[in-house]
């Protein structure tokens, strides 16, 4: 991972523009190297969704999305089914695959993700109810894991391997501290670190496209 590491010096401030930003509120980030948007759908066992999106299997991240995945959530869930969208972007050592849930946590499911993470590496955060996770897999293997507002306590087989970045990028990492500081702006600066990606506004609402689905 030292090669994506140098390629970004990202901080928490460099993520402010996510600040007022309803998807947001509630979110889940997913970035897996070398696995094109089609491949990771199959990883995840994703139901390409034709029916509903006017542009085939494709969609533009923007208001139309949104439409699709409120009006479906409540019978997703009720049928324990989530809607992801996933597209490319260019990152450390080549192509990512970038996915996004509105109010999802399939990029939180270890075992899936886990398994997702097959041969590659694999990062994930989310947001949600002022709670916010992060995950890092190496082929299969849970590198860390930690809770964004705790960022002191962390977990995974190296769990201690970006110390020194997340001091960095803002992380609060004293257990005692009197402010919780940074939280997912500061996830993003740790993803785009990890992976080389840099998320922007006009990746996720420009003419990016992507492939959408449900699990």
């Amino acid at each position: 991972m030292s090669s994506s590491r140098e390629r970004s010096n990202a901080v928490a401030a460099d993520y402010e523009w996510i600040k007022g930003d309803d998807l947001f509120e509630a979110y889940c980030v997913t970035l897996v190297r070398g696995v094109t948007p089609r491949e990771f759908m199959d990883r995840i066992g994703a139901q390409i969704k034709f029916d509903s999106l006017p542009l085939g299997d494709e969609e533009y991240l923007d208001e139309k999305f949104s439409e699709i995945f409120y009006n479906d959530w409540t019978d997703l869930h009720g049928d324990g089914e989530m809607f992801i969208g996933a597209t490319t972007v260019t990152g450390a050592g080549g192509d990512w695959t970038l996915a996004v849930e509105r109010n999802g946590y399939l990029g939180m499911n270890a075992t899936l993700m886990a398994s997702v993470s097959a041969g590659t590496t694999l990062v994930s955060h989310s947001y949600c109810l002022g709670e916010g996770y992060f995950r890092w897999f190496e082929d299969g293997d849970l590198r860390l894991e930690f809770q964004a507002q705790d960022a002191g306590d962390r977990w995974g087989s190296t769990p201690n391997a970006c110390l020194a970045e997340m001091q960095q990028i803002g992380f609060q990492l004293d257990n005692h501290r009197e402010e919780v500081g940074p939280t997912n702006t500061a996830a993003f600066a740790l993803a785009e670190r990890l992976t080389g990606v840099r998320v922007t506004d006009d990746m996720l609402y420009g003419d990016t496209v992507y492939l959408c689905g449900t699990v």
